[in-house]
């Protein structure tokens, strides 16, 4: 057994983040803790900022021309898939986006290609959801959002304009 205790992976963001309410972008930098005479631990971390700080869309606002609609209709899950499939096959395919939603993608295309963070937030959670990959689990708050459907969306868009 060592005497090492474990320390979380820093976690790597991506330009574009699907937030909960309670989530916030922060570059923690975590080392090997200190003992203490008294033979406790004093974890030594510290918090840095950003060096773009995320512009922050609310996206499920009634105000927000890419609020999830269909969550109206049906259970939660249910809606996501909908929203995914409205998005894809309808507005997409069909080109049949309103002009607010097609504003919206349009800018939000400009700024991925400036290089600017993006956190898309979402009122149907507090927080994003599991973070199984570095041992952090909120099991209560579900993983899925329409706000992934939005991402994609945004960087298919970005990636088509550069063709």
């Amino acid at each position: 057994m060592t005497n090492k205790p474990g320390i979380h992976t820093k976690k790597q963001w991506e330009q574009i983040e699907v937030l909960g309410l309670l989530d916030a972008r922060k570059i923690i930098d975590a080392f090997e803790p200190e003992k203490l005479l008294n033979g406790h631990t004093k974890p030594n971390r510290y918090v840095k900022g950003l060096a773009k700080p995320p512009i922050k869309f609310f996206i499920n606002r009634k105000d927000s021309p890419v609020r999830n609609i269909c969550e109206d209709f049906t259970t939660r899950e249910e809606a996501i898939k909908m929203f995914d499939k409205l998005l894809w096959d309808s507005w997409h395919a069909c080109d049949a986006m309103e002009e607010q939603a097609r504003d919206w993608f349009e800018a939000r295309k400009k700024e991925y290609l400036k290089g600017n963070n993006i956190d898309l937030i979402c009122d149907c959670r507090r927080f994003r959801g599991n973070y199984e990959h570095i041992g952090l689990q909120y099991s209560n708050h579900p993983h899925d959002c329409h706000g992934y459907t939005l991402k994609k969306y945004i960087e298919f868009i970005a990636k088509e304009s550069n063709k």
